[in-house]
């Protein structure tokens, strides 16, 4: 009779207790992983409460502003058409546009990163040419650096013309938010 009952026990271990005991750490781990996240949501959701007090505590003109001078999307049309607003005060049109939207912040950089990027921004390069004289091309410049847009002249080339004017070729870069 112990026989039976000691292989009766064996057999009911083995058979339906250690399948559900197993069964049960799983469901404890699992519910670990769910009290985790809930934790982690919690901390983010304090974070995001706090971001959004610090946005409201900023003026609307003022983030305007900011995301005119760093934007969240490329937007080439718009700087295409501030860069001719600003060119047209001095009479004369950008031509010859071109945009090299790559990525890569810098032309000489020869290395190779793989993975993804870690940058929180992108760049990207427009070339354009305008047609005019010295004073009103570094006047046009001086605008150009007041700009709310964030620019950086990377490359500039000249060449003179019958006309008493410049040929100004310009390659500027601007950035953007991810």
């Amino acid at each position: 009779m112990p026989i039976i009952f000691i292989l009766a026990a064996i057999g009911l271990f083995f058979g339906y207790t250690n399948r559900e005991y197993t069964a049960l750490k799983l469901d404890i781990i699992d519910q670990e992983k769910i009290v985790e996240a809930n934790n982690k949501a919690a901390k983010l959701k304090a974070v995001r409460e706090i971001l959004t007090s610090d946005r409201k505590k900023i003026a609307q003109e003022d983030f305007e502003k900011i995301s005119k001078m760093l934007p969240d999307g490329v937007e080439n049309v718009g700087l295409i058409i501030d860069i001719d607003n600003i060119a047209g005060k001095y009479g004369m049109r950008i031509r010859n546009t071109k945009i090299n939207d790559g990525g890569a912040s810098t032309k000489s950089s020869t290395v190779a990163v793989a993975g993804p990027d870690a940058k929180k921004y992108g760049t990207i390069a427009l070339s354009f040419s305008v047609n005019t004289t010295y004073e009103f091309f570094l006047s046009f410049l001086r605008d150009l650096e007041a700009s709310q847009r964030l620019v950086d002249v990377t490359a500039l080339t000249f060449a003179s013309n019958k006309e008493g004017k410049y040929e100004f070729n310009v390659t500027l870069q601007t950035y953007w938010l991810k």
